[in-house]
C-alpha cells in the first residue's frame, strides 16, 4: 500500500495466495514474517484450515513474494501469537522464533479436526534462504487447548515464551517451563 496520501490510499501490489495473516512482523526493511491461517478455498467461500508461518520478499512493493510457507495442523489448530502479537516471540539476529501453539489433526475442508496432538510451544529456526525449520518444543499437556476453535478465538495454554541466553521459556496462566536450545525436544 502506498500510504503517502493518507485520505487516498493505493494497492501498489498484490499476491493472491490461499489463507491470511493476522499478524505481521517486519524482519528487515525488504522481508516480512507472518502467521495466520491456510484455507481451503472454494471460489466464493474458503475455509480456514490449519496454522500457517509464511516468509514474504517486499523489496518491489510492485511484484511482493512468497519466500516460504509452514502449515502446521489442520482446521481447529490454534495459537495465542495469531491474536495476540505478544504472544509471538521472534530474535532476527538469531533467526528463532516461538510461538504458543496447539496441533489439531483429522479436520479440513470445513470439517473440525477431532485430535489435539500438541499444546505447549513450538521453536522454529527461521532464514530467508532455507525458510522454516522446527527445533522442537516444549509440550504443556492438552488442559486449557481445544480443537473447536472459531480462528477469531484462536488460543492455546501457553500465553506468552522468553528467550534467556540458551534456555527457552514456555509461560501458561499457572506454570512456566523451561529448556535449553540444545536439547529442545516436545516433552
Amino acid at each position: 500500500l502506498d500510504l503517502s496520501t493518507p485520505s487516498a490510499p493505493k494497492v501498489l501490489g498484490e499476491l493472491k495466495i490461499p489463507g491470511f495473516s493476522t499478524y505481521l512482523h517486519r524482519i528487515d526493511q525488504n522481508h516480512l514474517l507472518s502467521i495466520g491461517f491456510d484455507a481451503d478455498d472454494h471460489g466464493d467461500f474458503a475455509y480456514f484450515n490449519g496454522l500457517l508461518l509464511q516468509l514474504f520478499d517486499v523489496s518491489k512493493p510492485t511484484e511482493p513474494k512468497l519466500l516460504h510457507r509452514e502449515k502446521i495442523g489442520t482446521r481447529g489448530s490454534g495459537s495465542e501469537a495469531a491474536t495476540d502479537h505478544l504472544a509471538f516471540n521472534f530474535l532476527a539476529k538469531e533467526g528463532l522464533l516461538a510461538i504458543p501453539t496447539a496441533i489439531c489433526e483429522g479436520g479440513g475442508n470445513g470439517r473440525a479436526a477431532n485430535q489435539l496432538t500438541f499444546a505447549g510451544l513450538l521453536v522454529y529456526d527461521v532464514s530467508l534462504e532455507n525458510g522454516f525449520r522446527r527445533l522442537g518444543g516444549i509440550n504443556h499437556g492438552k488442559t486449557g487447548s481445544r480443537c473447536d476453535r472459531w480462528w477469531s478465538q484462536s488460543t492455546s495454554s501457553v500465553k506468552r515464551s522468553l528467550f534467556l541466553d540458551d534456555q527457552v521459556w514456555s509461560i501458561t496462566m499457572d506454570q512456566a517451563k523451561v529448556q535449553k536450545l540444545a536439547t529442545l525436544g516436545l516433552e
